[in-house]
């Protein structure tokens, strides 16, 4: 899991040029937010890892669930969801599909075998008064396939 999250990390660190490369982070929770964060920033944290156990010479596989946070700050009504393109910035929807657009079919040099879209979470609003945060996420998981020991 380590390396898949590194490597995730890397490519959208990349791909994600309007995205602060110290604002893509692995997380410890998805509700956590870093004291140095700009937005927008993407979270990448850990899922479940599910075992297959090989059968009559079919190969043993793990898939391997990572969860990618869009995060935005709420600034002007819809834009943190929607984006607004007056001013140049995306929205979680538009985050997401970026993300899907850096990770679809990237087997990450070898980190995974298949790679598939799962679910995303409704947008959702996180914030806190006293620190004047006001934060809208949205969560896409992935699954990784990998074959083989």
């Amino acid at each position: 899991m380590k390396d898949l999250l590194t490597a995730i990390k890397s490519q959208l660190q990349t791909d994600l040029t309007y995205v602060r490369a110290s604002d893509v982070n692995i997380t410890e929770d998805e509700r956590m937010l870093r004291d140095a964060m700009k937005s927008p920033a993407v979270g990448i944290k850990d899922g479940t890892i599910e075992y297959n156990i090989a059968t009559q010479g079919a190969d043993e596989s793990s898939e391997l669930f990572v969860k990618i946070i869009a995060y935005v700050d709420l600034q002007k009504p819809e834009a943190a969801i929607m984006g607004d393109s007056s001013i140049g910035k995306k929205g979680v929807l538009d985050i997401l599909t970026d993300v899907k657009t850096s990770l679809r079919d990237n087997l990450l040099s070898g980190q995974a075998d298949e790679v598939w879209f799962v679910s995303e979470t409704e947008s959702e609003f996180i914030g806190d008064e006293e620190a004047k945060i006001a934060i809208q996420m949205k969560i896409l998981t992935v699954r990784y396939v990998r074959y083989g020991s």
